[in-house]
């Protein structure tokens, strides 16, 4: 009982650890993958089905289902953080599995650090993110352990749940079937080069093997050719892109290296051939299957990020490879607990290790998402302004320290003792490593999150306590930052729908684009609710609830009307050559709009005057029914100059439309600022109703 105390308080003192940096993280910020799980999982708790903002979705992951319970808390900041906590237990979990997966292969107590070394790597920076890692970490463990268990000769019912586990594990996230795939090549390895295997060879000729050798190639290309067929990501990148998959595989791999300390993916490596060992049906299991492994989700990693650079982005895959991470650290311990290392094993995988965190350069953005293992070296450059040489040079040095310490107890006259001390030492520097690492990528992902909830305005869910969560739509115009509408989304859940006037919507779906049906604002199709929260400068008829900077929430009759609209004009107010302001409505008094262009922000007297032509005129609508000027009843024109502002007051009654038209227009960039846009003015309307 004594002898468990310091394990209890240790695992006590990581879930704190988690839990802190769980409370930390004040919002999502990862979209807009985190709204999708979150709302998948919402529809689930509350229908049954997946589901995003009222559209069924088929099925992706059991992860929505694990974490569907916590939106029954009520509110979204009860089970937003009731889900960070329940990830960051479920990554812990994952301990276990490799708890006994390591005591197959070593002592009970070099077990224990392993498994908790499995929770101290950089994978740990994903325990706080609404995304299916949290639960695919420790299920590739447990069914990892189930297949080098099955492997070591446990059985049928091992074999059976082996099975099972690699096809649950495809339900959790489609990557983990390439536990399927290491499970089928393991077996094929040890039955090879087993007994069995043995003597299936025994009378065999060179031409017997020459022919077992062609059938084995073409295996491979009837697997090649079913995978191309299969899986069109596969058929363009092994065909057209093959240097991309490697290089961005190796990168993915570098950062991972990082990511565990080096140590384990240095010593792991080499824990692969160790003739010490190879009598022990348990080693070998653990061996071919760790090795059939790092090849299947390093070919994964390699082809899926090769094939992003072509459709997305170019970016290093970490984030596909940390799984194989307590498989490392469990060969770890096996290498410092076997009786002979074999040397040229140890120099390779030293030398492959040393060659793959030295290569390539490091990421050190704070953080950088999809590689949470440059975390230790994100913290060299903004501690101690370390740059990418100097961090190259650390990485040396470190590689060759680690190297001494795999490599001591071949060294003649050093006691047994001294080299386990000495090895001890080494994993705790490389446990240290990566914690630190993580810990960085954390805090940068708090601050990120920090930044956003600052700017986000509070309290975070005020649509929902402004109609006591009854439906509302989103409706907004020139969407430019989606975060702040996907925010919007998550922490209010009674937005069902996300629709925009000029398609500038940040999902593809679902999502509408009503049309202007008449000159009063009449719009199609009608969204059912009966609150709108608008944005951009777009508001509906309607009697205002509640508003925040650059939102307005109001209750709407039905048919919904259009009120105002802007087309044209950024957000900062700059427009190019032409921008619209759209006052609609039925029985609206006259009165004054006030329309100004200014270019007060610019005053480089160098640039040349533009010219300012407002027309304000009757609404007409489109074939695309977006309202436009139509017979145009009043013309101003100005010459503006720069650092001038001009303000004209005209009358009108609604409906109308005031088109601003600016020319020439200017490039900032060319007089010395770092806007590259081309810019005519800033423009301005304000519509008051006589009395």
């Amino acid at each position: 009982m004594l002898a468990a105390i310091p394990v209890a308080v240790l695992a006590l003192v990581l879930l704190a650890l988690y839990a802190w940096e769980a409370s930390s993280r004040k919002t999502p910020t990862i979209f807009s993958d985190e709204l999708e799980w979150a709302q998948l999982s919402r529809a689930i708790a509350t229908t049954g089905h997946a589901a995003a903002l009222g559209e069924p979705r088929p099925f992706k992951s059991l992860y929505a289902y694990a974490i569907a319970p916590a939106w029954w808390s009520g509110s979204v900041g009860t089970g937003y953080a009731l889900i960070k906590y329940f990830d960051a237990v479920l990554m812990c979990l994952t301990s276990i599995p490799v708890y006994l997966l390591a005591r197959m292969v070593v002592p009970k107590r070099i077990a224990v650090a392993a498994a908790f070394a499995s929770i101290l790597t950089s994978a740990m920076f994903y325990a706080t993110f609404l995304l299916p890692e949290a639960l695919a970490y420790p299920v590739f463990a447990a069914v990892a352990y189930l297949c080098v268990r099955s492997l070591a000769g446990g059985g049928r019912r091992w074999m059976i749940a082996a099975v099972a586990g690699c096809v649950v594990a495809t339900q959790v996230r489609g990557e983990l079937a390439t536990l399927g795939a290491a499970y089928a090549l393991a077996a094929a390895v040890i039955f090879v080069s087993g007994p069995a295997g043995r003597r299936l060879r025994a009378g065999w000729t060179i031409l017997d093997h020459a022919g077992a050798a062609l059938l084995g190639l073409g295996a491979l290309v009837v697997v090649n050719q079913l995978a191309s067929g299969r899986s069109p990501e596969y058929a363009v990148v092994t065909q057209a892109y093959k240097h991309r998959m490697w290089s961005l595989g190796l990168q993915a791999g570098s950062a991972f290296a990082i990511g565990i300390g080096v140590l384990p993916a240095m010593v792991g490596l080499a824990a692969l051939w160790l003739p010490s060992r190879r009598d022990d049906p348990a080693w070998r299991a653990f061996a071919a299957f760790t090795a059939a492994a790092i090849l299947s989700v390093g070919a994964y990693t390699g082809i899926k990020a090769a094939y992003l650079s072509t459709t997305f982005a170019t970016r290093v895959e970490e984030r596909n490879m940390i799984y194989l991470g307590p498989l490392l650290i469990v060969g770890c311990a096996v290498y410092f607990t076997s009786r002979r290392i074999w040397l040229p094993g140890i120099v390779v995988a030293a030398g492959f290790v040393t060659w793959l965190v030295t290569s390539y350069g490091y990421q050190l953005d704070y953080p950088y998402f999809e590689a949470p293992g440059y975390g230790i070296a994100v913290m060299t450059n903004r501690a101690w302004h370390w740059d990418q040489p100097t961090i190259r040079t650390w990485m040396y040095i470190a590689c060759a320290a680690f190297f001494v310490i795999a490599v001591l107890s071949r060294i003649p006259r050093v006691p047994m003792r001294a080299w386990q001390a000495t090895a001890a030492t080494g994993a705790l520097v490389a446990v240290a490593w990566a914690l630190t690492g993580e810990i960085t990528s954390a805090r940068g992902s708090n601050a990120s999150a920090d930044a956003l909830v600052a700017n986000l305005p509070k309290p975070l869910d005020w649509v929902d306590v402004a109609t006591d969560r009854r439906p509302v739509t989103f409706f907004g115009e020139n969407v430019g930052d989606a975060n702040g509408v996907w925010l919007l989304e998550f922490w209010n859940k009674s937005i069902v729908h996300d629709w925009t006037l000029d398609a500038t919507a940040p999902r593809h779906d679902p999502t509408l684009t009503p049309d202007v049906k008449s000159p009063d604002g009449r719009m199609h199709p009608d969204p059912g609710t009966d609150y709108a929260v608008t944005s951009g400068g777009l508001e509906v008829q309607g009697t205002t609830v509640d508003a925040r900077p650059g939102l307005v929430l109001r209750r709407i009759t039905h048919p919904w009307r259009l009120q105002t609209a802007l087309f044209g004009r950024g957000g900062d107010g700059w427009i190019g050559s032409d921008a619209l302001y759209v006052r609609l409505g039925p029985g609206r008094p006259a009165g004054t709009v006030a329309v100004s262009a200014s270019r007060a922000g610019f005053c480089n007297q160098s640039a040349p005057k533009t010219h300012v032509t407002i027309k304000v005129g009757d609404v007409a609508l489109n074939s695309q029914f977006k309202p436009v000027l139509g017979k145009v009843l009043v013309t101003r024109t100005r010459v503006l100059a720069n650092c001038a502002t001009w303000v004209e007051e005209i009358p009108a009654r609604p409906p109308f439309v005031v088109s601003v038209h600016v020319t020439p227009l200017l490039r900032p960039s060319d007089y010395g600022a770092s806007d590259a846009r081309e810019l005519g003015a800033v423009v301005d309307w304000r519509f008051t109703p006589g009395r």
